[in-house]
């Protein structure tokens, strides 16, 4: 008999029957032999072992068939899991949108400060109609001789201020400059049209009149260049010419009426006699009667003309 019959026979229970098929087979042996009962021991004992190998073999074929069932269950769930994937990815494509949506926005703002640089550039052009003062770029005609004029450069080398030949814009004056930072007084400029001898350009500059003359710009000069005596006598022949600030001649009124360009006032005395001073200095103020002697000098030399002072008002004439 088979062992394919014999796994058959045993897992439908028929054991019993394979005993007697057995008993049938041995008894009908051509030689008729005995089959003692050792020899059917012998004989079944082997069967059994083979049954047990059997089953062992058909458990080691349910596990198979229990583990290819799992791997199926895996399967599928793999197959349930990946439409899920799917989906997500579907989920995430319509940012894609959203990134079109950013570039149109970034475009609109290229086109924003477009508008604005046109705004900026509109704005400049009506500035550009006026005196630019803040600036040392100028939208004006190239220099030529016709521009310049040499007898104003020679003023200043007459006057002693040679060293106004030594300055090489290196910008350290104007870098350094306290009423530079605060208004559009640029002496770096000054100096330079002064050189080039370009005297319309440099005495009608309203910007001359805000130098302090704190002389800081002259200490730092790389060249030893005398700056502040340059704009001393550019700011002489300026006046002499018509242009001078109502500031300055207020300054001289000052100096008509009372002797001082600043008269001393009460906080000025407590401050004097506090550091050890006196309250006032040795001028005018201590010595009224030198006024006069003040008042004399300033006609004599036509200072009065020159600011426009009214003697009947104290003040400027209209």
């Amino acid at each position: 008999m088979s062992i394919i019959n014999r796994l058959k026979s045993l897992f439908k229970g028929d054991i019993d029957k394979e005993e007697t098929d057995i008993n049938n087979d041995v008894s009908n042996t051509s030689n008729d032999v005995e089959v003692t009962s050792s020899q059917m021991e012998e004989t079944i004992v082997p069967e059994v072992e083979d049954s047990e190998k059997d089953l062992t073999f058909k458990k080691d074929i349910e596990i198979v068939e229990d583990s290819s069932e799992e791997i199926v269950e895996e399967a599928e769930t793999i197959e349930e899991v990946a439409p899920e994937e799917v989906e997500v990815v579907e989920e995430a494509t319509p940012e894609e949108p959203e990134v079109v949506e950013e570039v149109e926005v970034v475009e609109d703002e290229e086109e924003t400060t477009e508008d604005v640089v046109e705004e900026v550039e509109e704005n400049s052009n009506d500035k550009d109609k006026k005196r630019d003062t803040m600036t040392l770029l100028t939208d004006k005609e190239l220099l030529n001789d016709s521009n310049r004029d040499p007898d104003f450069t020679a003023e200043f080398i007459d006057a002693g201020i040679e060293t106004v030949k030594h300055c090489f814009q290196c910008g350290t004056c104007s870098g350094g400059c306290p009423s530079g930072r605060r208004t559009p007084y640029k002496v770096r400029q000054i100096v330079r049209k002064c050189l080039l001898g370009l005297k319309e350009e440099v005495i009608s500059d309203e910007s001359l009149w805000m130098c302090t003359t704190c002389y800081t710009c002259q200490e730092r000069c790389l060249r030893s260049v005398k700056i502040v005596e340059i704009i001393k006598k550019a700011r002489n022949i300026a006046a002499h010419a018509g242009y001078m600030a109502k500031a300055h001649k207020m300054t001289g009124v000052f100096v008509l009426n009372t002797g001082h360009a600043v008269p001393i006032n009460d906080n000025v005395k407590a401050l004097r006699s506090k550091i050890g001073l006196p309250e006032v200095p040795p001028t005018t103020h201590a010595y009224p009667e030198a006024l006069a002697e003040v008042q004399k000098l300033c006609k004599i030399t036509a200072f009065d003309e020159l600011i426009g002072y009214d003697e009947a008002t104290g003040g400027l004439k209209e």
